[in-house]
């Protein structure tokens, strides 16, 4: 019988979360400790995209204002983390690409991908997706009522989390803003403010 882990000599072990964050809302945030509760990571890492490849749409804020919210949405929560590499590697933002660069900079360290449930089906659209798997282990977001559909894909390991029902997205928020309407407790109140105090998404 193999004997159990000492956990202070586990592998240091991170979950990347990437995504528009247009703007980061509670919900992310919401996810993110569900993963740190579920699966044995340290932190969790928002990578925010410069362009999405499977989003035609482009971003409503720049990348500076959605930089800062993030910083202001995770200050004071220290398992997470924010990475701009894709914003300073600009173009389309592929997945490949960034784990390929964070794993060189952080040798040792495994590697975790969050994506939605909605995704998984789409996989095999991702750049390079069979040298991605080898890479990382995909956390999968599993919602109430949603059959996630697994693709058959070589190496591919996958992890389902319960995520946390999310009542609103990012394009739900910028309509109610636009509208002038409120957008109650889906935002940090960092985030709210910074919202209105820049003027985003009223145009």
């Amino acid at each position: 019988m193999k004997p159990a882990q000492d956990p202070e000599k586990r592998e240091p072990a991170v979950a990347l979360y990437g995504g528009s964050f247009d703007p980061v809302h509670r919900a992310h945030l919401d996810i993110a400790r569900a993963v740190l509760r579920e699966v044995a990571v340290d932190r969790v890492v928002f990578i925010p995209a410069a362009q999405s490849p499977l989003k035609t749409s482009s971003t409503r804020a720049d990348t500076t204002s959605r930089l800062q919210m993030l910083r202001l949405a995770t200050a004071g929560e220290a398992r997470f983390a924010v990475d701009d590499c894709e914003l300073r590697r600009g173009g389309i933002s592929y997945t490949v690409d960034t784990v390929r660069a964070y794993a060189a900079a952080h040798p040792g360290v495994g590697l975790y991908w969050i994506v939605g449930g909605d995704q998984l089906a789409l996989l095999p659209r991702w750049r390079s997706i069979e040298a991605l798997s080898e890479m990382v282990c995909f956390l999968v977001l599993r919602r109430p009522g949603y059959r996630l559909n697994t693709p058959d894909l070589p190496g591919l390991r996958c992890i389902e989390v319960e995520a946390p029902l999310m009542e609103h997205s990012s394009s739900v928020i910028r309509e109610a803003i636009a509208a002038g309407r409120s957008t109650g407790d889906w935002l940090p109140r960092s985030v709210e403010a910074f919202i209105y105090a820049q003027g985003l998404y009223t145009g």
